[in-house]
């Protein structure tokens, strides 16, 4: 791993910028180096492999993301929890590469880190090729992620295709949202949109009727969905908006989830509410074209 010092000397300047390892965090006997960023009104931690929010805790409330209690930071693995970014696809991928891409496990660059004259905070993360990339991807690319942290979290995305011919993309903020139960997590925002139904490879396509309450083993695509949606509990409503156009639901459940060792009986905290472009929603990148989306996070 890469120095911290390294790292604090580019923001020495920004106040409440700074980066700390996720054993002084977390624990545990491996380590990432994670920027911390806090503010008045809100803190969030960024592991710089993946460009990974692992926690953003908006001022006098709890953490609206999840992150397994058996969460293990190691060079290469996915970190389970927080908001992963797929890209440059979703999913499993039809040539047997690693699935949901490979941005989630590289280290991202700090191009810079600002405090906003509405005192919230700026930092941007910067991946181009790197070796991993280049195994599975090939393609000349810039990928951009600019987090603001204040009483809302904004991630916005750029992802320049720098490649000679024409490619297929898909992206998500695949985010984990703790909830007490997920069994009483309401969801709004995709009622009257159609979702494909993956579990057990079904694929079936479906119309969603009204609010959306998990009971079972769930995986599901939902297409050209509204920019708005909520997850309502008995404790707080979080509310997500997106001007990408699909929403991905899942939570495997406790059948499935007890073979997954980074989850276990620790399936009841969260729901996975992801936005992204996937499936049908999917693009082409032209050479020199520039896939650019955003997220935001609050409190409702």
């Amino acid at each position: 791993m890469t120095s911290l010092s390294a790292f604090d000397s580019r923001l020495t300047d920004v106040a409440g910028v700074s980066i700390v390892s996720s054993s002084s965090v977390y624990g545990g006997e491996s380590e990432l180096p994670l920027l911390a960023v806090e503010n008045a009104q809100g803190k969030a931690l960024i592991a710089l492999q993946g460009a990974h929010l692992v926690s953003f805790v908006p001022a006098g409330g709890g953490d609206l993301l999840w992150l397994s209690p058996k969460v293990v930071f190691t060079e290469g693995k996915a970190i389970r929890g927080g908001i992963p970014l797929c890209l440059p696809w979703f999913g499993g991928h039809p040539g047997g590469k690693p699935a949901h891409g490979f941005a989630r496990i590289s280290n991202w660059q700090i191009a810079g880190a600002e405090v906003l004259d509405d005192d919230s905070s700026s930092v941007t993360l910067v991946l181009t090729p790197n070796a991993l990339s280049q195994a599975l991807w090939g393609d000349d690319f810039r990928a951009t992620l600019i987090v603001t942290v204040g009483r809302v979290l904004t991630l916005d995305l750029r992802f320049e295709h720098r490649g000679a011919k024409p490619v297929s993309f898909s992206q998500a903020f695949h985010t984990y949202f703790a909830v007490s139960d997920v069994t009483q997590a309401k969801i709004d925002g995709l009622d009257g949109t159609t979702f494909i139904n993956t579990v057990g490879g079904a694929n079936t396509r479906n119309p969603q009727t009204g609010t959306l309450q998990l009971a079972d083993p769930t995986d599901r695509v939902y297409v050209s969905v509204p920019a708005v949606q909520t997850i309502a509990t008995p404790a707080r409503t979080i509310r997500i908006d997106s001007d990408t156009r699909s929403a991905v639901v899942w939570n495997p459940w406790a059948e499935s989830a007890a073979k997954m060792a980074d989850i276990g009986d620790a399936w009841r905290e969260y729901v996975c509410l992801e936005r992204g472009d996937v499936f049908d929603n999917a693009v082409e990148l032209a050479p020199g074209a520039t896939y650019r989306v955003a997220m935001t996070l609050s409190l409702a």
